[in-house]
């Protein structure tokens, strides 16, 4: 099930980042040309934040209880945050994806709510991008030193 659960969260990270440029390049093309807010807007702001509600459940799932990382940490915390790798998805990963889906969430929630087309597009804007900007520093590229992952895990095979 590990293996299942790594590869699911994994290219639901590809779709969380595709959503989100989607979202944003949309937002800032209305915010910036004045257009009207379309059905389009609302839905590729939707898909952004429904792909990142399922990518951070599988998350969850494998946090609490399938990680070979974070599962045995528990049982001893204090010496689990002295190893860097194990304290970035014990703390930092959780802690950066969690905040950025909650951005995610209020900036699609202040934008359904604005009255004005503009001001739905600069605030969809403003948050998701802010939300994609620590989106992106959460992600355990493979460049990060001790923690980097492959770009791509299908089932136990890395690219």
């Amino acid at each position: 099930m590990y293996l299942t659960f790594l590869t699911l969260h994994n290219i639901s990270r590809w779709l969380v980042v595709i959503f989100g440029l989607i979202a944003i390049v949309r937002a800032f093309r209305g915010w910036l040309s004045k257009r009207d807010w379309q059905a389009q807007d609302d839905q590729f702001g939707k898909f952004y934040v429904m792909s990142f509600d399922i990518q951070v459940l599988l998350g969850l799932i494998l946090y609490f209880g399938l990680s070979a990382i974070t599962v045995p940490a528990f049982r001893n915390f204090g010496a689990a945050m002295g190893v860097t790798a194990t304290r970035y998805f014990l703390v930092e990963h959780l802690a950066i994806m969690l905040i950025a889906l909650v951005v995610a969430h209020i900036g699609r929630a202040r934008a359904s709510k604005a009255a004005q087309a503009v001001q739905k597009h600069k605030t969809s804007a403003i948050f998701f991008t802010a939300s994609f900007v620590l989106l992106l520093a959460g992600i355990p590229w493979p460049f990060l030193q001790g923690v980097g992952r492959p770009f791509l895990r299908l089932f136990g095979l890395d690219f």
